[in-house]
């Protein structure tokens, strides 16, 4: 669907960067919601931006109005499960498809979701909120799509300074699945190009499973020094604290607190799923390591060589 027009609901976050990048990448027609002229002039000349934000109604009307589909991804803010429900029945009136990416507990039905969400609300209070508004669009009538990723690898970039240091402070205690963001982006491309794949419920996740201590060896190879796992879990969540504010640093507070002492293994079937939606294996660990190291030495490298430049002048 090259000629398709796509709506972009946080095209300048984490997940909206890598899902604006594999739109493009197809050729398809691309009008972002941007709520500041700066949001608006980062996302470059080939976007139709639409002014305004997720409360105003007439905006969402106007940057829907002839999309085939919308990607959205909840915000961190304060009336997330209202923003959420009236995004879901603007993309309802105007017949646009609707791919959510987000937090999903996912069932066979809608009872046996009900279930595993009350079981699971009860030990992760934290996320009921997100619970209810990923079933509210998994139950829309815009022919939904859920996406449901594991913990981002890029997440690590928060912590760069402490990596570049020796220390990795993410508290895995336990393995984890995490998952490359650009495979998200290329997932939700997927699910917003493809008007042939079904409705339904689809995880995102990575090739395996990773403590702190895998992590810290991954990145200790790929920066050519010693990254150590330290296991202060508060120190982790201040230094989440000092790269983030409002809501999401909360939400990401309680996130990577439930992590200390969480397991989350990774399911052959999940992978295979995964795989599927793609085309193509899951990015591995290592690999998106590899990647962003060699872009942090970039400045450095390019530093080191204008300091030689001059020197030889």
């Amino acid at each position: 669907m090259k000629n398709a027009s796509i709506l972009l609901v946080g095209a300048t976050g984490t997940v909206g960067r890598e899902a604006l990048r594999a739109v493009k990448a197809e050729g398809a027609h691309v009008r972002a919601l941007a709520r500041s002229a700066a949001s608006a002039a980062a996302l470059g000349d080939q976007v139709e931006v639409v002014r305004g934000d997720l409360r105003d109604e007439d905006a969402v009307r106007r940057a829907l109005d002839g999309a085939s589909a919308a990607l959205y991804v909840s915000p961190h803010e304060p009336d997330e499960e209202a923003l959420a429900a009236s995004f879901v029945r603007a993309c309802e009136a105007a017949g646009t498809r609707l791919v959510f990416v987000g937090v999903h507990i996912d069932g066979g039905n809608a009872v046996s979701r009900a279930v595993k969400r009350f079981v699971f609300g009860r030990m992760l209070p934290h996320y009921r909120p997100k619970f209810r508004i990923s079933e509210g669009a998994r139950q829309s009538k815009a022919s939904p799509i859920v996406l449901m990723p594991t913990n981002f690898y890029q997440n690590d970039e928060l912590f760069r300074d402490q990596l570049l240091a020796g220390t990795f402070l993410p508290p895995f205690a336990k393995p984890i699945n995490r998952v490359d963001a650009r495979d998200i982006g290329d997932a939700a491309a997927r699910a917003l190009l493809d008007p042939s794949l079904p409705s339904g419920a689809y995880p995102v996740v990575g090739p395996a499973s990773v403590t702190g201590d895998d992590c810290a060896e991954v990145w200790a190879e790929a920066l050519g020094r010693a990254v150590t796992c330290e296991r202060d879990v508060q120190r982790a969540l201040e230094a989440l604290g000092h790269e983030l504010d409002g809501k999401k640093r909360a939400d990401f507070v309680a996130t990577y607190g439930l992590l200390t002492k969480l397991a989350i293994p990774t399911s052959a079937d999940d992978v295979a799923r995964t795989t599927a939606l793609l085309g193509r294996e899951p990015t591995p660990y290592g690999a998106y390591v590899r990647r962003t190291a060699a872009a942090w030495s970039r400045p450095r490298e390019s530093a080191a060589a204008k300091r030689s430049a001059v020197a030889t002048a």
